[in-house]
């Protein structure tokens, strides 16, 4: 594996295509943890693999979950704006032995799969498909001024007859 931390990892790739930020490195890492975890690799010590696909949809998990809403913002702010991207990070990382990778992974394995836009924004937007609210229509007690004018008027009412 890599005699190089990280952050120095990180520090090395940036030298030479700086359009992440360094936040953006860890954040791929850590969604590759919850893509292991998610699909019950990894537990013990020895290397376990995901395809880019399962990657992806870590990485998406993790940024709904961490950022919900602002997971868009947050992600465009690193210079994350599509899946080829998270692509890109993942194959610096493994350039410099943070991450590995089999004979057959390939960037092209990160087309694609979704947009950012359907990814993280459209779950927070209304749906078409919810049914529409019944409009409840609430009596309101009348103020003491109506209910005084009501007692009186029924009262003098009552004289009258």
């Amino acid at each position: 594996m890599s005699l190089l931390s990280l952050p120095e990892a990180i520090k090395r790739i940036r030298e030479t295509d700086s359009r992440f930020a360094p936040a953006a490195f860890d954040f791929v890492r850590r969604s590759l943890d919850q893509s292991l975890r998610k699909l019950g690799r990894g537990e013990d010590k020895k290397p376990s693999h995901v395809r880019g696909h399962e990657l992806l949809e870590g990485f998406r998990q993790l940024a709904l979950n961490e950022f919900g809403p602002m997971a868009k913002t947050v992600l465009n702010e690193w210079g994350i704006q599509n899946c080829a991207q998270v692509g890109d990070i993942v194959f610096h990382l493994v350039q410099y032995g943070i991450l590995g990778k089999s004979d057959t992974d390939r960037p092209e394995d990160f087309q694609e799969i979704w947009t950012f836009r359907e990814a993280f924004v459209t779950p927070f937007q209304p749906s078409q498909n919810k049914p529409q609210l019944k409009k409840v229509r609430r009596e309101v007690a009348p103020s003491s001024a109506v209910r005084r004018k009501r007692k009186s008027d029924s009262t003098s009412s009552q004289k009258k007859s």
